[in-house]
């Protein structure tokens, strides 16, 4: 990974933020993470998520982050299966419908139709998506998302694929993994403490 991830208007120092939390493979998964939804297990050095209803099998961070965090991670469908690699963060959970609340999703080859992108569950709710990036089933990708203040981005093998401006932005909540009526393997799980300075960017004049 770069030392540096470049958004709009600001610059994320990889080297000054904070590993808060780490899982690389580890068989005892249950002491780092906390199930909500679906069945979770470990196969082969990988965490192992399915849910076959129509919503996200959840799986939190045992912790709580009441600061701006990213999470970097692999993650693979389980072939067959081929959808929904998807992420929460800042994430809250509601005890009444058993499911996610406030909370930002981003996710790959979602929303029914094989999207790239960030949503905002609960008030506010938002969604942006593109349908330009292929992730082809079965193949590990890595996965860095993450909120600065409501500027939320999602990047692919270093590449962003989706930033999203949120006018009321949720700060704090849990982070965590949720493959939607599919089935994935994840490993290496890092998350940070967003360090992060202004970056004032310009053009100069191309002719």
């Amino acid at each position: 990974m770069k030392n540096e991830i470049v958004l709009l208007g600001k610059k994320i120092l990889l080297d000054e933020s904070d590993i808060v939390f780490e899982y690389h493979g580890e068989p005892n998964f249950e002491d780092y993470f906390d199930v909500k939804l679906g069945n979770w297990s470990y196969i082969d050095g990988c965490l192992v998520g399915k849910e076959l209803e129509n919503r996200g099998g959840i799986i939190y961070v045992k912790e709580r982050f009441d600061f701006d965090v990213m999470m970097t991670f692999k993650v693979a469908t389980v072939l067959p299966a081929t959808r929904d690699l998807n992420a929460v963060w800042c994430s809250n959970w509601n005890e009444e419908t058993n499911y996610l609340g406030n909370s930002y999703v981003c996710g790959l080859n979602g929303w029914y139709e094989n999207k790239a992108g960030i949503e905002r569950c609960g008030d506010n709710e938002f969604y942006s998506g593109t349908s330009l990036y292929k992730y082809t089933p079965g193949e590990f990708v890595e996965i860095t998302c993450g909120s600065i203040n409501g500027h939320c981005f999602m990047f692919v093998d270093g590449v962003l694929i989706c930033e999203y401006k949120d006018n009321f932005p949720l700060v704090g909540g849990f982070v965590g993994i949720s493959p939607y009526c599919t089935q994935l393997k994840i490993k290496d799980v890092v998350v940070r403490k967003i360090k992060w300075e202004k970056y004032k960017q310009r053009y100069l004049p191309e002719v």
